[in-house]
Parts: C-alpha cells; structure tokens; sequence
C-alpha cells in the first residue's frame, strides 16, 4: 500500500490529463505555385493606335486583371482552409 494517499491521488490526477488529449494531425499544406505568381502587366498600345489597337489592349488588360483576381481568391481560399 502506498504511505500517503494524498500523494498517490495527485501523481494520479497529474496523468490523467494527457490520457483524453488526441494528438495533433500534421498536414503539409501547399498552395499550388501558380497561385504565387505575380499578377501580369497589360500590353500598352502602339504609339498611334487604331481602333482595334486600343480594343485588343483593353481587352488584354481586362484578361490579365480577371486571372489575377481568380489567382488571389484561390489562394485566399486556400489560406482559410478551404482548399
């Protein structure tokens, strides 16, 4: 029998809590490296351009803003966990 029960009922109480505890999964999480890339500068138009000139920068600009904004939200997604 132990001498002291006060001392056996605390070494007793100092176990119990790691026995309920679960231990932590580790996940080794990383973005896609497309999502780190930086965002794409427009194409200027020419020095005079045409019509169709300033259409098709305009037009580029709008594509590269638009892969831009949908890069940052992936990777937004995947900073809060949900990817």
């Amino acid at each position: 029998m132990c001498r002291s029960p006060r001392l056996a009922g605390l070494l007793l109480l100092l176990l119990l809590p790691g026995c309920g505890q679960p231990s932590p999964i580790l996940v080794d999480r990383r973005p896609d490296a497309s999502l780190l890339l930086p965002c794409g500068r427009p194409e200027s138009p020419p020095d005079r351009p045409t019509d169709t000139d300033v259409a098709l920068a305009w037009l580029d600009a709008v594509a590269k803003y638009l892969a831009c904004e949908a890069r940052h939200d992936a990777l937004a997604a995947f900073v809060k966990g949900g990817k």
